[in-house]
């Protein structure tokens, strides 16, 4: 009986612990979006992402954001353009991105070359401000 006991807890904490993701910041189901902090996972919600091509071949990405948190927020976005094979081709800078308080807001970026074939979307800091 004993040993049915430690094998069922050992089953058990196998299953929860392959349940664990080796990157627990990912959100979305493709990988492709990454919240860096807990502060953002506490306010940002991507509530949608689509990426298509536009004139010139470029990638473009669109994302819906919402803004959990009564006060606005300020968040940083980067998005790392990649190849076919998944490397990275190059990155833009952090840049701020404002979200008002319990809204949804549309982000949109394009890549500037038309051999990107994927992306990542990282999202980092959520200060929030005070409303005037």
């Amino acid at each position: 009986m004993r040993h049915a006991v430690t094998g069922f807890l050992a089953a058990g904490l196998a299953v929860a612990l392959a349940g664990c993701n080796a990157h627990p910041h990912k959100a979305d189901e493709q990988g492709r979006v990454l919240l860096e902090n807990t502060a953002v996972k506490t306010h940002v919600e991507v509530l949608k992402q689509v990426s298509d091509r536009i004139e010139g071949d470029l990638l473009r990405v669109r994302s819906l954001l919402h803004n959990k948190s009564k006060e606005n927020v300020y968040i940083d976005i980067q998005v790392v353009w990649k190849d076919a094979d998944g490397f990275e081709i190059y990155k833009t800078n952090w840049a701020p991105f404002f979200l008002p308080a319990r809204q949804d807001t549309t982000h949109e970026i394009a890549s500037m070359r038309a051999d990107v074939a994927d992306y990542e979307y990282r999202i980092r800091q959520a200060t929030k401000t005070v409303k005037p």
